[in-house]
């Protein structure tokens, strides 16, 4: 597999080429799940499915009770211009009393990343850039940092860290 850094157009486009759809690694998802036990991945299809439950484009989970499908859920979202109404609706289920982890950029400087990250209970900032897989098979390392959000419905300022990405 040949490594390259993605771009504008793949990161916001829906074609072919460029696509929505980031694959999380599995090293960085395996130890979440070993952590929180996921349920549920609210983003995915059949070749990107993390665990055995999910919810696909064509179901549209932004309009879905995630709560009525599990109770710990999973969300890489389609990193698109939607990221607004994915943590929008990550918090709004978190209030519910499902558990929402979010695999998202670190944009700190964009009003969804204050209006609904700031709310998370957990902020864990990850120290290097993560490597996608595309559907075509290539790696390549983000065009921005990543976090992980833990929203579980506390209403406490969100505890802070800083961790390293697991590595084979």
């Amino acid at each position: 597999m040949t490594a390259s850094a993605w771009n504008q157009e793949q990161l916001f486009s829906t074609t072919e080429k460029g696509s929505e759809r980031w694959e999380t690694p599995d090293s960085l998802f395996k130890a979440l799940d070993a952590e929180f036990g996921f349920d549920l991945d609210a983003a995915a299809d059949e070749q990107n499915s993390k665990v055995q439950r999910y919810i696909t484009r064509e179901e549209n989970a932004l309009s879905v009770d995630w709560s009525e499908r599990g109770s710990t859920v999973w969300l890489n979202p389609p990193y698109g211009r939607d990221i607004p109404l994915w943590m929008s609706k990550a918090y709004e289920e978190s209030r519910k009393g499902v558990t929402v982890v979010v695999l998202i950029f670190a944009r700190t400087d964009t009003r969804w990343w204050h209006d609904y990250a700031s709310k998370a209970d957990e902020i864990r900032f990850i120290r290097g850039r993560i490597h996608f897989k595309r559907a075509d098979g290539h790696t390549g390392p983000s065009t921005a940092p990543s976090s992980v959000l833990v929203f579980s419905g506390g209403d406490e300022p969100p505890k802070v860290s800083h961790v390293e990405l697991p590595r084979k």
